[in-house]
């Protein structure tokens, strides 16, 4: 019976995690070949690139993190069957979300020179800059309805048409790189602007795509109101600003923790922040998959809590820990075992293959601390309190940011310095995640409560 119960769990959670697995691992191979196809034209392109990816992920991530506060709302009401208010927050979410999208775009056309000048960017790698932005942001205009409609997915967990849609947009950006970029089937060879457009359209196709397989999705048990879409409720729309911002500052903070490192490796010397970024990628494979995982948590412990069956999402939130863990035990075998090898995939020079190893080695333990920060922390949002985890990360950055520049220069550890405080911040943090889940408050209250009762009996 028992056996049963854990096959029929692990479905459920597989069903939720396996699109968005597929959906991350696919994306990021398409990120690759994107940088490669640039960056065979003229390298300079890359510099480009570089200057506009890191400030406009960092107002991208803030936005698809305050969508969470959708994703953990609509779980909750789903679990309580309340579908009606499921619907009526995407149809609020919808209108308002667009508005802010389109602001969004403003900020990129008509401020991006401004903000990569800022950044340090100048001649001409500063104009390239501002020819790409002023290109891709065009698609922003319809990001505000590509997350809605995904955060309504995952928080019904129906997670397949994520998973198609990424896939779309991944595939026909590539295509259109190679068509645009170097001017195939009679077109001009566009170069950067050509990459700028083809990542542009494709992420028109796939916003409108998942857009419009939300609203016709025949198993939802609710739909969505084209005439309501257009007569929102703004209190609703603040319920989900209200979840969802926090975890939207949080992603701004662990940007401004990455922009800071970024900046202390330099100071290294010109290979380090390669050699750092090379090991992060080979690592964010493992983050691909059990992330999966952790937004499986996510949805099922806010559906459990939504119902007020505390216990099932106590359950849910570990079972899915667990599987998270064996996924980072295997990860850390093969960082340890074959670092050379995956090293050696991605540069054949000896001196950066060497100054890697080591670091491979150490990420088997870094992810095998991570995934306890990060599967906890989506359990947590589940529960619908996303605050802790913007007190978490306030102090994971200035944790990381205070401790950094001692290690790297202060005791000479250079590179590995920075990884070890890395670790110890992931540790840290893991461990009291998983306590404030387990508990279902904060664990210091909990201990002082302890303490007090220990002192009282004595």
């Amino acid at each position: 019976m028992k056996e049963n119960k854990n096959i029929s769990r692990l479905k459920v959670i597989l069903a939720i995690a396996l699109p968005i697995i597929i959906q991350n691992i696919v994306m990021h191979f398409q990120i690759m070949i994107d940088r490669a196809f640039l960056g065979n034209l003229e390298s300079r392109y890359l510099a480009a690139i570089g200057n506009v990816l890191i400030p406009y992920s960092a107002l991208n991530f803030f936005f698809f993190s305050a969508a969470t506060g959708l994703t953990v709302l609509v779980a909750q009401n789903y679990g309580r069957k309340d579908y009606s208010k499921v619907q009526r927050l995407g149809e609020s979410s919808f209108f308002f979300s667009t508005l802010f999208s389109i602001g969004l775009f403003l900020i990129w056309a008509l401020g991006g020179r401004w903000i990569f000048s800022l950044f340090g960017a100048e001649g001409q790698i500063l104009q390239d800059s501002v020819t790409y932005v002023r290109i891709l942001a065009v698609s922003l205009v319809f990001l505000g309805i590509e997350v809605s409609a995904a955060s309504i997915f995952q928080g019904v967990g129906i997670t397949r048409p994520i998973m198609v849609f990424g896939v779309v947009k991944s595939l026909s950006n590539l295509f259109l790189d190679w068509v645009m970029i170097y001017g195939k089937f009679g077109l001009p060879a566009l170069g950067l602007e050509g990459a700028a457009l083809a990542t542009m359209i494709s992420n028109i196709i796939a916003a409108v795509g998942i857009f419009i397989a939300v609203i016709v999705y025949s198993d939802l048990p609710f739909k969505f109101s084209k005439r309501a879409l257009l007569k929102p409720n703004w209190n609703l729309y603040k319920e989900t600003l209200n979840i969802g911002i926090p975890s939207g500052l949080e992603s701004l903070l662990w940007n401004v923790g990455q922009l800071v490192i970024v900046r202390l490796l330099n100071q290294i010397d010109g290979m380090t922040i390669g050699i750092y970024s090379l090991v992060a990628g080979i690592q964010s494979l493992a983050l691909f998959i059990y992330l999966g995982f952790a937004k499986a948590a996510m949805t099922k412990v806010g559906q459990y809590w939504g119902n007020e069956d505390f216990e099932q999402a106590r359950d849910i939130g570990f079972y899915c820990q667990r599987l998270s863990v064996v996924v980072t035990l295997v990860f850390g075998l093969i960082f340890l075992i074959f670092p050379e090898f995956l090293a050696g995939v991605f540069t054949s020079d000896p001196s950066v293959i060497a100054r890697a190893v080591p670091l491979l080695r150490l990420s088997g333990l870094h992810i095998n601390l991570q995934v306890f920060n990060v599967v906890m922390g989506h359990a947590i949002r589940g529960t619908g309190d996303t605050k802790w985890m913007l007190y978490s990360q306030i102090f994971g950055t200035i944790f990381v940011v205070s401790l950094s520049p001692l290690m790297i220069f202060g005791l000479s550890l250079g590179l590995m310095g920075m990884y070890l405080t890395l670790i110890l911040d992931e540790g840290i943090r893991g461990g009291i995640n998983l306590m404030r889940f387990y508990y279902e408050e904060n664990p210091f209250k909990v201990w002082l409560a302890l303490v007090k009762d220990n002192k009282e009996v004595a």
